[in-house]
């Protein structure tokens, strides 16, 4: 019996139908292999010892040496030689894919930011939020505010994030029109009334010294959504069962569901003449994206199918993905191969956001963390301006 997969192109971002997948029973997904070590800071360098000074006589008594050594090589007679041992024939068995190899598949499928992101969590100490509503308020397991470790401000650029159209049209809905709404109007007045004794220009990337997640608590005031999760796209991959439907993208792997955000790059109050009252006139804004880098699953709801991977790369079966919208269809939890199962990288492994949190468990590692991609510096024509 064979099973319908979708194969995902290499070289072109679909995910084309075929047939053909053979069930393999009695293997899984291994969480065996060790989590990276983690760097420490390296000591300084041991200083050099001197060497001695050579000594009159230090050639000859080192003549005599090696003359003593040979001789003595010479005399001894050769040791017995070992029997050879009986052949033992080796049982064939199927190669390991170890969680841990995912990253390298993605390299394979050109998604090296979604690598770059998963590697960082399996390099992190353990950080999960148990909740979804945890995971907002950035709580960790223990209750408390994640640790400055858990903030990636260097992976994910937003210059890469703004190639993807999707998010180009993101990009411009936002400063062109989602910051000129009344509820940003209304946030806007809620940020910059403290200031109504001021007088003279606000800098905020100043005022928080550069520190992308004091920007954002402090001086943030609208977003657009990007929608698109790994799951969710294989869930509309196995609703519209088309073929050539659109496979994730670097984007969706890194990011999934994330928002880009409209922070406040540079006000000025001032006293308006014409209204008679103090103002405050954005002139710039800064723009950024910031996600939740996290492996939760909603409580009481079936763990996110994530395809079936492999060393070669990743496949959807159609049942998996159609048992995730669904409470009344089972799971098919098994492997599958495409040819030889013996030869390694044939065997494809389902995966579920399930298995992160058992191996973040097994080895008390693997850290969700919060990421921020550097941000744009966008003018804002016409001026925004609050009466304060």
């Amino acid at each position: 019996m064979t099973l319908p997969y979708y194969k995902w192109n290499k070289l072109l971002p679909y995910f084309s139908k075929k047939d053909g997948a053979r069930v393999v029973r009695e293997v899984s997904l291994s969480l065996d292999r060790a989590p990276p070590v983690r760097e420490k800071p390296k000591p300084p360098p041991a200083p050099v010892p001197k060497r001695p000074k050579p000594q009159p006589g230090d050639g000859l008594i080192k003549m005599m040496e090696l003359h003593s050594r040979f001789k003595t090589w010479m005399e001894t007679p050769d040791p017995p030689k070992a029997p050879k041992p009986n052949p033992v024939e080796q049982k064939k068995t199927v190669p390991l894919f170890d969680i841990q190899e995912i990253p390298g598949a993605m390299r394979k499928l050109h998604l090296p930011v979604s690598a770059a992101l998963m590697e960082r969590w399996f390099a992190g100490r353990l950080n999960y939020s148990p909740t979804t509503a945890d995971e907002k308020a950035e709580i960790d397991q223990n209750g408390k505010p994640y640790q400055p470790d858990m903030y990636d401000t260097t992976t994910v650029k937003i210059d890469w994030v703004r190639t993807f159209t999707h998010t180009k049209e993101s990009f411009d809905l936002l400063i062109n029109e989602r910051i000129r709404t009344q509820k940003a109007i209304d946030q806007l007045r809620v940020i910059l009334t403290p200031y109504k004794e001021f007088y003279g220009d606000i800098f905020p990337e100043e005022l928080c010294k550069k520190d992308p997640v004091m920007l954002h608590r402090h001086f943030q005031f609208q977003r657009v959504g990007v929608d698109g999760t790994f799951a969710q796209k294989i869930k509309l991959l196995l609703a519209t069962q088309w073929e050539r439907s659109g496979a994730p993208d670097d984007l969706t792997g890194a990011l999934g569901s994330f928002n880009i955000y409209a922070a406040i790059g540079h006000a000025e109050v001032r006293w308006d003449i014409k209204t008679q009252q103090k103002v405050a006139r954005v002139t710039g804004i800064w723009v950024y994206v910031k996600d939740n880098y996290t492996f939760t699953d909603d409580r009481g709801e079936r763990s996110q199918y994530l395809g079936h991977w492999s060393s070669n790369g990743a496949i959807v079966i159609p049942l998996d993905a159609v048992a995730a919208t669904s409470p009344y269809i089972p799971y098919s939890d098994y492997p599958v191969t495409l040819g030889n199962p013996l030869i390694k990288g044939n065997v494809y492994y389902p995966v579920y956001n399930s298995d992160f949190r058992k191996w973040a468990l097994k080895h008390q590692r693997g850290g969700d963390f919060v990421t921020y991609s550097d941000r744009c510096y966008v003018p804002v024509v016409p001026r925004i301006t609050i009466p304060l």
